[in-house]
C-alpha cells in the first residue's frame, strides 16, 4: 500500500456538519441510519462517543462512531468490562 492510499481518521467537527447531512441523506445511510435528524454540534460534543472521518488519499468517504457501552443505563452490551466500546460505521 502507498502513502496514497493509506486510510486516515480523524475527529469530526462542526465543520464536518454539512459533509455528515450530505451522507446521511443518501437514501443507503437513510435505510440504515433510522432516523431524518442529522448530527448537530451537541452530539459531536458529547464525550461519550468518539466520532471520526476516514479518508483515503485525503478524501473523505466514510464516517465512524465508537462510544462507551456504560454510557447509558441498560446498553444491550452492559455486561462487558468497564472500558468497553462499540463501533459503528456509515
Amino acid at each position: 500500500m502507498t502513502a496514497a492510499n493509506r486510510y486516515s481518521f480523524r475527529k469530526a467537527t462542526v465543520d464536518d456538519l454539512p459533509l455528515l447531512t450530505a451522507w446521511q441523506s443518501n437514501p443507503h445511510v437513510r435505510a440504515w441510519w433510522g432516523s431524518d435528524e442529522s448530527y448537530d454540534a451537541a452530539d459531536l460534543a458529547d464525550p461519550r462517543v468518539a466520532r471520526w472521518i476516514v479518508s483515503t488519499a485525503e478524501r473523505p468517504f466514510a464516517f465512524m462512531q465508537d462510544y462507551t457501552v456504560h454510557g447509558w443505563e441498560d446498553h444491550h452490551f452492559a455486561k462487558l468490562p468497564r472500558g468497553s466500546r462499540e463501533s459503528i460505521n456509515t
